[in-house]
């Protein structure tokens, strides 16, 4: 790694580099500081600069492409980003930055290049890439650690890709790297002709998430407009405001139009009328003059005006808690909220039913069915069977099997799919079920729960049942040369009671009533689990009421006048004290959630889900990859290398004298047939897990 250091050192674009400094306690506190290029490499933290230092007109030795993983998961961007550079025919290295799941790609040039190339290859590139940081390809001091440099938090950047030192200082070196300026100008065209996604930033606002969308029509909030304006929004909008309150009414009602969905050209027709105008937008045509007068702008200032103001009321009104009716949904999201929660009643009406071998899958495969549901509006849902793996815990091929069952026993039925995901549609609990059948046969005599629970808390309650399931701990039981058993599923629907009644404890009965498990089963369950400290035992002889004084469990007994009973060994009433006896007998267990990560590292299953995560990642990769190639081979050949190439959906024509974007081909074996194992072994090395 020193000598990749070196070289670093000595291809340097600028005669400087910058230093981490360190506080007054000896801890570094990530703010660089400019110091002269030396000649060693420096022991603290340090950064290159990656271009040289003239304004617009500055050159790039490197192009490197920062893959956070504080921005959300990089494996699947690393794999896109790596799958352009071998179309455009660029040699590249890889390295983990030095922070937990983050990647450095750096890409060497023959000759340097002008940072227009280089800015327009980053923008492009961020808008389809959501975890690249390509500000430090924009900005005139944007620096990057480079392989070898040590972490302010422990570490060093490591080189992953390729494996020889050797062989990555010769593709770091521009004489040897093989990159011309013309592989970067198709890099560029091959970043261009993919649909770049919305940019959307999404805010966290209560239990509902609202994104605030950059697109062609400025800043909005995502969902449909309504516009059909309630009497207070109304009379703000028409009313002519107190001269001491003109902007705070235009910011109130530019923030209220953000809220109903409204986009930035939607509020600038209501410019147009001077009944607007002279109302609510007073403040964005005038300026404030003397005493109560105010001085009209002219159409551009009014223009600039309004766009700098909306983009605040928006970045303002994304941050809000966003009441139930200001949320995008359907027209029927009463009957579909009406319509799940009838679902989750009668599934808990009958826990037998998910106490069998293949009970859990089911259960969760129908709770993750009714949470899309809630979360889209729409009771028919497009679902493929890895990423109902990833969601609840449980492989591929189980859920396969799951939503067959569901299919059988008439949870969900088949719906018309012109795509690669099958379609489900959710089915109405009638009085044909098969729930009824089985509460009604003895499987449970409780009563089901009264109807009108709202959305976010069925939303609430559904996540922490999947959130419990997917856990490493609750992976399937025995232990095998290919994995560490964890304590099973059946013991994942034990702990999902105890999570969903977090506050309070359950007894050994209520469990089993819950569970549908026998008493056996069950307190083997508990066993395990408080054996690992996931679940604890809490004997409620402190924490209860008193019947014959009404107080409230944790206070003191009362005397008739109203005094605390203080007399030595008589601090509770006598019938309190038989309560607290009466439950001493019967034991409680509540949930450690903590303690999950923890019990599934000293049980060994740590990890699973996320290994499962990559070999699904690389499935996925493989078969779009094959499809690519089936498209290719069923393509007409004649002519098809000549002329400009063009995306399907590119929007405009570039006129270029480039050769023909490169395919990637599929490998083959001898006799000409797919070669898929070495397909997945190429996939599995662009993503370059650590």
């Amino acid at each position: 790694m020193a000598d990749l250091q070196e070289l670093f050192l000595q291809l340097s674009p600028r005669l400087s580099v910058r230093v981490d400094t360190k506080t007054a306690s000896g801890q570094w506190q990530h703010r660089y500081v400019e110091r002269p290029l030396p000649n060693r490499p420096p022991r603290q933290p340090y950064a290159l600069y990656l271009s040289s230092a003239f304004g617009r007109t500055r050159r790039y030795r490197w192009l490197c492409f920062d893959l956070d993983d504080k921005r959300g998961d990089v494996g699947p961007d690393l794999a896109t980003l790596l799958r352009w550079l071998e179309e455009a025919g660029l040699t590249y290295v890889i390295a983990a930055s030095g922070s937990a799941g983050g990647r450095h790609v750096w890409v060497a040039a023959q000759t340097l290049l002008d940072a227009p190339l280089v800015e327009s290859i980053a923008v492009a590139a961020a808008k389809r890439l959501p975890t690249l940081d390509y500000g430090l390809l924009k900005s005139r001091t944007g620096a990057v650690r480079p392989i070898g440099a040590p972490h302010r938090n422990g570490g060093r950047s490591e080189l992953l890709s390729p494996a020889s030192p050797r062989r990555a200082a010769d593709l770091l070196t521009p004489a040897s790297c093989g990159n011309p300026t013309e592989a970067f100008c198709r890099l560029l065209l091959i970043i261009d002709a993919v649909p770049a996604a919305v940019d959307i930033r999404p805010t966290v606002a209560g239990r509902d998430v609202v994104g605030e969308i950059i697109d062609d029509h400025g800043p909005r909030l995502s969902g449909t407009p309504r516009t059909a304006l309630d009497r207070d929004t109304m009379a703000l909008l028409t009313r002519r405001p107190p001269a001491d309150r003109v902007s705070e009414v235009c910011a109130s009602l530019l923030t209220k139009l953000a809220l109903r969905r409204w986009s930035q050209p939607m509020v600038a027709r209501l410019l147009e009328d001077r009944r607007y105008r002279e109302g609510g937008l007073l403040h964005l045509c005038t300026a404030p003059g003397v005493g109560p007068l105010r001085v009209l702008l002219d159409p551009e200032a009014v223009s600039t005006k309004f766009r700098r103001q909306w983009a605040r009321c928006v970045a303002y009104a994304a941050k809000l808690p966003v009441p139930q009716e200001a949320l995008e949904h359907t027209e029927n999201l009463g009957e579909v909220v009406a319509q799940v929660e009838a679902l989750q009643a009668a599934a808990d009406a009958c826990p037998e039913r998910w106490a069998t071998q293949s009970g859990p899958a089911d259960r969760a495969t129908l709770d993750l069915v009714c949470l899309l549901a809630l979360r889209s509006g729409t009771t028919v849902l497009s679902l493929d069977v890895r990423r109902a793996a990833l969601a609840t815990g449980y492989g591929r091929s189980t859920m396969h099997r799951a939503l067959g069952r569901l299919r059988l026993d008439q949870w969900l039925a088949d719906a018309s799919d012109a795509g690669p995901a099958g379609t489900y549609e959710l089915l109405p609990v009638t009085a044909s079920h098969p729930a009824f059948f089985l509460s009604a046969g003895g499987g449970t005599q409780r009563n089901l729960p009264p109807g009108g629970t709202p959305r976010g808390t069925l939303l609430s309650r559904l996540e922490t049942q999947l959130a419990s399931g997917q856990a490493d701990l609750f992976s399937h039981g025995r232990a095998t040369t290919h994995h560490s058993g964890g304590l099973g599923h059946h013991a994942g629907r034990v702990y999902q009671q105890l999570a969903l009644h977090a506050d309070l404890a359950l007894s050994l009965t209520e469990l089993c009533q819950r569970s549908g498990y026998a008493p056996r089963t069950v307190a083997k369950h508990l066993g395990r689990m408080r054996d690992l400290m996931v679940a604890t035992r809490a004997v409620m002889t402190i924490h209860h009421e008193c019947p014959t004084c009404q107080v409230a469990p944790g206070d003191r007994c009362r005397t008739a006048a109203g005094a605390a009973v203080r007399r030595r060994g008589a601090e509770q009433h006598a019938a309190r004290q038989n309560l607290a006896a009466e439950r001493s007998s019967a034991p409680y267990y509540r949930a450690r959630p903590g303690s999950l990560v923890a019990a599934a590292k000293a049980l060994g299953c740590f990890g699973r889900t996320a290994g499962r995560a990559r070999r699904y990642a690389v499935e996925i990769e493989l078969y779009r990859w094959w499809q690519q190639e089936e498209q290719w081979m069923r393509a007409p050949k004649a002519g098809i290398r000549t002329g400009v190439q063009t995306h399907p959906e590119q929007a405009a024509l570039v006129l270029t004298t480039l050769a023909r974007q490169p395919r990637r081909r599929y490998p083959r074996t001898a006799d000409g047939r797919g070669d898929h194992a070495a397909a997945r072994d190429r996939v599995e090395r662009r993503i370059a897990t650590a």
